[in-house]
């Protein structure tokens, strides 16, 4: 399984993987004001074309390279979000208080 780091800033922190399947996994944790929450998205692997076709790369392109060189703009937009305007269909799974996060 080949990972990297995505983001690290502002208590975001977020991992992408290929894994030996050849499933694409975002795993994040976000820990602000005492609060965590923690979520991954996974993009199946007949899917993870249209995510290297949409960062113009082709299929034998290291798809983990092309999502760090466009970090700034997949999570500014929201990875799910991102996923989804590009035709992706990405599982989602969460644990924690999304709310614990914020201030009163």
């Amino acid at each position: 399984m080949a990972k990297r780091s995505l983001w690290a800033r502002d208590g975001l922190y977020i991992d992408v993987s290929l894994r030996d399947s050849g499933e694409l996994a975002f795993d994040a944790q976000h820990l602000r004001n005492g609060g965590e929450y923690e979520y991954a998205l996974t993009v199946p692997p007949d899917q993870v074309p249209l995510v290297l076709a949409a960062l113009g790369g082709a299929a034998g392109d290291d798809v983990l390279a092309l999502l760090q060189a466009n970090a700034e703009t997949i999570v500014r937009r929201g990875e799910k979000s991102w996923l989804e305007s590009i035709g992706v269909t990405p599982g989602f799974w969460s644990h924690g208080d999304w709310w614990d996060l914020f201030d009163d």
